[in-house]
């Protein structure tokens, strides 16, 4: 449980993803503007709409082998952070820190891992209801060490949503209506602007316009769950290796 609860978190930030890169149906837009530093633009991406634009990003971000994925996020009033780096495989490995609290994941193939410090230990306790015994008892056992999950539970659909390329950027059969607005960069790479309305959410997603059309960084003002993430090291290799075996704890130790 306490993994799910973690997912459930992760889901958010992915769901973030998937709606800002989800194509629907638009209307032309002005593609004539500049990146405010003297070179132009106006020739990426002409004559596409911004929804075509960010078709582009989607579907060049699910060819990635592997890239690194950065940001924060609230939620429920937690605020989150979030580093990454992911493998087309379903590799990765990064850190997920709320309320004070950290873990650090790390997924191959099937087998998920995950080390939380202390207080994340204890927050997931609260969480799942669990007795301050069981949960004391809890912290001590996993003091230092790693949790794997149970092979049975490291099914495709239980796997953290950060590690699974295709999940995050899925095509979105929701129409959602996106504007091109002033062009600009992202660290020193030119970028196109795509805005988009959700309820009381403003997402704005930036597009490489140098290069392969990656997404290179979405951002969401007001609403429920405001954040922002960078993608970056696009194709750069990424290794994980499993914890020692010595830091391991065994699942079966925790039942009951």
């Amino acid at each position: 449980m306490t993994k799910r609860t973690l997912m459930a978190t992760a889901t958010l930030c992915v769901t973030t993803v998937m709606a800002l890169t989800a194509c629907g149906t638009d209307k032309k837009t002005d593609t004539k503007e500049t990146d405010g530093s003297g070179s132009t633009t106006a020739e990426a991406f002409k004559g596409l709409t911004a929804n075509q634009i960010s078709e582009k990003a989607r579907v060049a971000m699910t060819k990635l082998d592997s890239f690194k994925v950065a940001g924060t996020m609230t939620t429920d009033g937690q605020h989150m952070t979030f580093d990454f780096s992911v493998a087309k495989a379903g590799d990765c490995q990064g850190t997920f820190t709320t309320g004070g609290a950290s873990a650090e994941i790390r997924q191959i193939g099937d087998a998920a891992y995950m080390k939380g410090d202390e207080k994340f230990w204890q927050q997931m306790g609260s969480k799942d209801g669990s007795s301050s015994e069981d949960t004391d008892a809890l912290i001590q056992m996993l003091k230092g060490r790693w949790f794997k999950m149970p092979a049975q539970d490291a099914k495709k659909e239980d796997k953290f949503p950060f590690c699974d390329i295709d999940t995050m950027f899925e095509k979105d059969k929701k129409e959602s209506h996106l504007t091109r607005k002033a062009d600009t960069e992202v660290n020193g790479t030119p970028a196109v602007t795509l805005t988009g309305k959700d309820g009381a959410a403003t997402q704005t997603l930036l597009v490489a316009a140098k290069g392969e059309p990656y997404a290179l960084r979405m951002t969401v003002k007001g609403g429920k769950e405001p954040g922002s993430f960078d993608f970056s090291a696009f194709n750069k290799p990424v290794t994980v290796t499993p914890p020692p075996a010595g830091e391991v704890m065994d699942p079966e130790k925790l039942k009951g």
